[in-house]
């Protein structure tokens, strides 16, 4: 913790313990829709994929900063805002699909070697 301090990772530490935990204070159906994103001073940014996990961030927010500051340690956190993502840290597309993909248009768009005609 003090190599994290000293380096001025503190904030980026915290992130990940708290990412780290959120799925066991929030449960796994809200986990799968939303995450930690970002800490702005006191402030924990969640991302969320639809309106409505954010809504219950909110609702929920004073049990969640108590889960975190057991966690992360009394005032730490203070408040909790939720913000719209399309995709959540650690969430995208594995490797394997996004190399598989890649082949995939790499076929389609592919021209036709010179002299051959495509028949049609």
């Amino acid at each position: 913790a003090r190599a994290a301090a000293g380096w001025g990772l503190e904030p980026a530490a915290r992130l990940a313990h708290a990412r780290r935990v959120w799925g066991a204070l929030v449960g796994p159906e809200m986990a799968h829709a939303s995450a930690p994103v970002a800490i702005r001073g006191k402030t924990l940014l969640v991302g969320v994929t639809h309106p409505t996990v954010g809504q219950e961030v909110r609702l929920r927010r004073t049990a969640i900063l108590a889960g975190l500051a057991t966690e992360l340690g009394k005032r730490v956190l203070e408040e909790i805002h939720p913000v719209p993502r399309r995709r959540l840290p650690g969430r995208g597309p594995s490797r394997e699909a996004y190399v598989s993909g890649r082949k995939r248009v790499a076929q389609r768009v592919s021209p036709q070697p010179p002299g051959r005609r495509r028949s049609g």
